[in-house]
């Protein structure tokens, strides 16, 4: 009964070492296969840089910084320019001549410009004085309208004067009249007045005044119908 206990702590013994030796063997072969496994597989674990310590370079080496930029530069020179282009005599006279006529055209539009803008405002004037004309006229044409029917009432009213007053007593003072007043005054009488009128005058200036007479009214039918030359009525009839 006593050597059950003491096997049974030699099989645990014996199997521990067991155990360790196979740990022992496989740490060794991961170690072999890590040995040779590339740098670019082997796992990152970046050692501090306190912990690691840097390594000297090597006499006459270059620094591993200058190495590295130049095996990839981080800012590359930019590409050389091409060389400037080379332009012959009559290539160069060409560029002037064309220069010096988009010049002159210039000018020339500055000019036309200009002469555009002096015409615009000379028809502005024109048209203005145009305006003020027609007013001017306007205003000439209303006072001549009132002119006119003012004269026209004055003539009027010295027919009526002369109407009523006896054909003897008319006959001198009209005789006095300048012929053309006259005519318009015999022209707005009823023929039967007018001629107890001339009947009553001298014989030479009632043949003056029958020869006007006689004129105006050919005047005035060659004018037209509705007046006579001068724009008197014609004389009305009884």
């Amino acid at each position: 009964m006593r050597l059950k206990p003491r096997l049974l702590h030699l099989l645990i013994a014996a199997a521990g070492i067991m155990l360790a030796v196979k740990l022992g063997a496989v740490w060794h072969e991961a170690g072999i296969a890590f040995a040779q496994t590339p740098a670019s597989q082997k796992p990152a674990n970046p050692t501090p840089a306190s912990e690691t310590p840097a390594k000297a370079p090597a006499p006459g080496a270059a620094p591993a910084g200058t190495a590295a930029a130049d095996a990839e530069p981080l800012n590359p020179a930019p590409p050389k320019a091409p060389p400037p282009r080379t332009y012959t005599d009559a290539e160069v006279k060409l560029l002037q001549e064309l220069a010096k006529r988009r010049t002159e055209l210039d000018q020339r539009a500055d000019e036309l410009s200009q002469r555009e803008t002096l015409l615009k405002a000379a028809e502005q004037r024109v048209d203005e004085k145009i305006d003020q004309l027609k007013q001017m006229q306007a205003t000439v044409d209303a006072s001549l309208g009132k002119v006119d029917a003012q004269e026209d009432q004055r003539l009027n009213s010295l027919v009526s004067i002369y109407t009523n007053m006896k054909p003897k007593e008319a006959a001198p003072i009209l005789s006095e009249l300048d012929m053309p007043v006259l005519l318009q005054i015999l022209t707005r009488m009823k023929d039967r007045t007018t001629s107890a009128i001339m009947a009553a005058m001298d014989p030479k200036k009632a043949q003056a005044i029958t020869m006007a007479l006689a004129e105006r009214r050919q005047s005035s039918t060659t004018a037209g119908p509705t007046g006579d030359a001068a724009g008197a009525p014609a004389n009305p009839q009884n």
